[in-house]
């Protein structure tokens, strides 16, 4: 009896079958791999939309404004003088206080 001419193909079927198993689930990660990213790309897609209105919102413009305003050295230096001119105005409203309590004495 002669045998059958499958039956020597039989293993290298075998390993074609697994090898096309093994690329389908290799196609199969690939594509979950880059749904996962097509998603996480439209997040940040969607985070760079917000950012943007945020960032060109008049709100925030003038914000920015007046924080560059009040680097300005004019600025950093007046509100720098603030708590000397207080002591100042401390020391003279002791002062005058104490020339009116010496006074009515």
């Amino acid at each position: 009896m002669q045998e059958s001419p499958f039956h020597s193909w039989n293993g290298k079927y075998d390993l074609a079958v697994a090898q096309v198993e093994q690329t389908a689930n290799k196609l199969d990660n690939a594509i979950a791999h880059l749904q996962q990213r097509q998603n996480q790309l439209g997040q940040w897609n969607k985070q760079e939309r917000a950012y943007s209105l945020w960032d060109k919102s008049p709100q925030t413009v003038e914000m920015r404004n007046l924080a560059q305003g009040l680097k300005s050295p004019q600025l950093q230096e007046r509100l720098n003088s603030i708590p000397k001119i207080e002591r100042q105005e401390l020391a003279r409203s002791q002062a005058s206080s104490a020339r009116q309590a010496g006074l009515s004495a």
